[in-house]
């Protein structure tokens, strides 16, 4: 806490001297300044046949000349679009000339829209990203597009800017940084459905579920098209079997070599989500199928609480109620692995602005036999257990979480817990199941997910003493659930690709012409 308050003072005296200096330099602290003048003709920026946009700051003395923005504090400016063309239309807005050297996540953006004939009723609307882009030179960076402007009508947007306290960084490189903008207006486009953007990707899909997923999935099942299933933000579709066309190529990792993955599945959100299956041989399309690390989940056991990718209390000490056993407090051994794997190679090489922030399932329901409490040694079985048909019960996979306490994200505005610290995480069993493996007791060498060699799932099977499990997909690609956690086993790390890079993959997701991004 002393750290903290020593760190606003340095930062508001350091704002005051900024300003200050701001006034002859105009290098502001947050000093915007619109692209439009004040006369009709230069408010007009886009005219075309019957599409008209005119484009206007609504007041152009906006600007931080106090020097006093603390941690916490926002700046607002509000923009005005009008359509006086006959025809709707799709606007974008964009950052312009754009200097921003503060840390990536110290400012951060919302953007509100109220139109002529809603009064005074803000709603939010989706941005291009969540923080104000970095730039070290003047750059223009996509603030929000897909923005409708339905003809006649008028929409006044609002952006706020926050300067965030942001909790165990070291803000220091915030007291020299600069921000200043403007802000342009370019017709956008209508926001593609999944389903469009897929089938500009020449992916089909095949409106004949699977109904039964007890047997393993031996061909391309998918051949004829991605089969669905609802999850926690819409339609899921998915692959099943071989599935020789959904190789990825993304990243490289911290020795420079390009990892590939397997998508699992485009989820209900637009968002792409990818296994982890190896690195680069050198080869321009060959890869050594492997793992990202090798890993126990946790070294503790005997009490239920450590099925869970975080639990509550201190590592060693039992649980006395379901809510401790399952509050997400102290990470799992294997979760504060995979995060150490998720820096190296994704944050520090480049790649996290491409990482979407989408929920991981750690299921901790019961299973319907389920006669225990959830916590301490007590005998419990897990939801994900009895629907891989562990119980000798029906197979009755799916991509929707329970209890929202078990939907990991990083942020609570993404669907989820907000208690992850990057987003990242691994395959479900229900993933494996509906992917191919066939229900418990299965072997299955022939779909996509079976790596040779065991690894962890996501996914809670039980505590039946002496110990507690979770989900094992085998060696031979089938579905385990009585392995310990303390077992060194491999892990496949899970990531989900931003929607807005989903119609920007290149290739067709073939082994020789992997899917990859051009960006």
């Amino acid at each position: 806490m002393e750290r903290k308050s020593h760190k606003k003072d340095m930062v508001s005296f350091m704002v005051l001297c900024i300003s200050i200096v701001a006034l002859t330099t105009s290098l502001t602290y947050a000093y915007f300044v619109s692209q439009v003048g004040t006369n009709e003709q230069e408010k007009i920026t886009i005219k075309s046949g019957d599409l008209a946009l005119s484009f206007r700051d609504n007041d152009e003395t906006v600007e931080n000349i106090e020097g006093t923005w603390n941690f916490g504090d926002s700046i607002e400016k509000e923009l005005v679009i009008e359509n006086t063309g006959t025809r709707d239309a799709y606007a974008k807005i964009s950052w312009d000339n754009l200097v921003n050297t503060y840390l990536a996540e110290s400012l951060t953006y919302t953007l509100e829209e109220k139109s002529d004939d809603s009064g005074a009723v803000w709603k939010s609307v989706e941005t291009a990203n969540t923080n104000v882009p970095r730039s070290d030179t003047t750059s223009t960076q996509v603030l929000a597009d897909h923005l409708l402007v339905p003809a006649g009508h008028t929409y006044t947007y609002r952006v706020r800017i926050t300067f965030e306290d942001l909790a165990d960084v070291d803000q220091t490189a915030d007291l020299n940084a600069k921000f200043i903008t403007k802000f342009t207006l370019d017709q956008g486009i209508k926001k593609l459905t999944t389903e469009e953007k897929l089938a500009n990707l020449n992916i089909k899909i095949n409106p004949n579920n699977p109904t039964n997923f007890a047997n393993p999935a031996t061909t391309d099942e998918t051949a004829n098209g991605l089969f669905s299933m609802q999850d926690d933000y819409g339609t899921s579709y998915y692959y099943r079997g071989t599935a020789p066309n959904n190789y990825i190529k993304f990243g490289q990792n911290a020795s420079g070599q390009d990892m590939w993955w397997r998508i699992i599945r485009f989820n209900g959100d637009g968002t792409v989500r990818m296994q982890y299956d190896g690195v680069s041989t050198g080869e321009a399309n060959a890869y050594t199928r492997g793992f990202a690390l090798l890993s126990s989940w946790n070294t503790n056991q005997n009490d239920a609480k450590y099925v869970g990718w975080m639990f509550g209390g201190v590592n060693g000490n039992a649980s006395t109620s379901k809510e401790e056993a399952q509050r997400n407090e102290t990470d799992s051994e294997i979760k504060t692995k995979v995060e150490e794997w998720y820096k190296t190679n994704i944050i520090d090489t480049g790649y996290s602005k491409y990482v979407a922030d989408s929920i991981f399932c750690n299921d901790r329901s019961f299973e319907s036999r389920n006669t225990g409490t959830g916590y301490g040694s007590s005998t419990t079985y897990y939801g994900a257990r009895g629907r891989t048909g562990y119980s000798s019960g029906p197979t009755t996979p799916q991509f929707i979480c329970l209890q929202e306490n078990d939907k990991f994200t990083v942020d609570a505005k993404s669907g989820g817990n907000g208690a992850l610290t990057y987003p990242v995480g691994l395959i479900t069993a229900d993933e494996n199941l509906v992917a191919g493996s066939g229900q418990y007791g299965n072997m299955n060498t022939m779909y996509y997910l079976r790596k040779k060699t065991g690894y962890w799932s996501f996914s809670p099977g039980s505590l039946d003493s002496p110990y507690a499990t979770v989900i094992v997909v085998g060696n031979s690609g089938g579905l385990l659930h009585n392995y310990p956690l303390e077992d060194s086993r491999n892990v496949a790390p899970v990531i989900n690709l931003k929607a807005e890079y989903l119609d920007k993959l290149q290739g067709d997701g073939t082994i020789n012409n992997p899917y990859h991004l051009e960006v």
